[in-house]
């Protein structure tokens, strides 16, 4: 699911040409920010955007971001209680659901070492009838392709390197005894995700409850540079790593 959604904001959405604005635009930015709300049948979904979404060229694109996560939630919401409904009960009748509300932050992080912009949406979820929800997603851009940078082109060993961010997770959450913290650990050895590309290493961030006990606090940690060396990080995500070299 999550790699449909990756593919869906960097081809239909035009990402690329939009992340080349922000990263254009970091210097000497507006900081500000402003929301919107978009209402559906059964949902609102308010979004909060850096103030660079009011330049004409980045204006669809935040549009078009915007809708898409209105319309995930919206219709995982009906997916949701549909599944429920027993359409073979004589008594049957459309389903009617309580509200459901959701606030979601986007930011553009511009890497001052390497040619990436980050985008970053926070999703908070609320239910009358089921326990509230937080979710992390982040996405990775090469500047100059325009495309999202998936995780196997970061290291010569891509599958080393998802390894031993299983192993960091392991024993970096070792003590907060959450009982999912083994399948996030399987998960990531698997396939790395919500990561942003970071001056000195990655940096992970995981949805409450998952790696920890504490069920309202998203986590995030940040795993070295020199912990991934084994797997050869490129020195194009990491000039560190070339100024490293001419010193030794």
């Amino acid at each position: 699911m999550f790699n449909l959604q990756k593919k869906f904001l960097a081809a239909a959405l035009g990402i690329g040409a939009a992340c080349m604005l922000f990263a254009a635009s970091a210097q000497g930015a507006d900081n500000e920010v402003y929301k919107i709300t978009i209402s559906r049948t059964y949902t609102d979904t308010t979004v909060q955007l850096p103030n660079l979404c009011r330049h004409p060229r980045a204006e669809r694109f935040c549009s078009r971001l915007s809708n898409f996560f209105a319309r995930r939630f919206e219709r995982e919401l009906i997916m949701e209680q549909s599944a429920k409904i027993d359409f073979d009960d004589p008594n049957f009748s459309a389903f009617s659901m309580p509200h459901a509300h959701q606030n979601v932050f986007l930011f553009f992080l511009q890497n001052k070492s390497a040619p990436i912009t980050t985008l970053y949406a926070l999703s908070f979820q609320y239910f009358a009838d089921k326990p509230d929800t937080r979710m992390v997603e982040t996405f990775n851009f090469d500047n100059e392709s325009e495309r999202n940078l998936p995780f196997n082109e970061l290291f010569e060993d891509p599958e080393g390197a998802a390894m031993l961010l299983a192993r960091f997770i392991e024993k970096h959450y070792a003590a907060d005894g959450s009982p999912m913290l083994p399948v996030i650990a399987a998960a990531t050895e698997y396939a790395p995700r919500n990561f942003i590309i970071v001056e000195d290493g990655l940096r992970l961030f995981f949805a409450p409850g998952l790696v920890s006990t504490d069920a309202k606090q998203l986590q995030s940690v940040k795993v070295p540079l020199s912990f991934l060396e084994p797997a050869g990080p490129s020195a194009k995500w990491w000039p560190i790593l070339a100024a490293k070299n001419k010193k030794e």
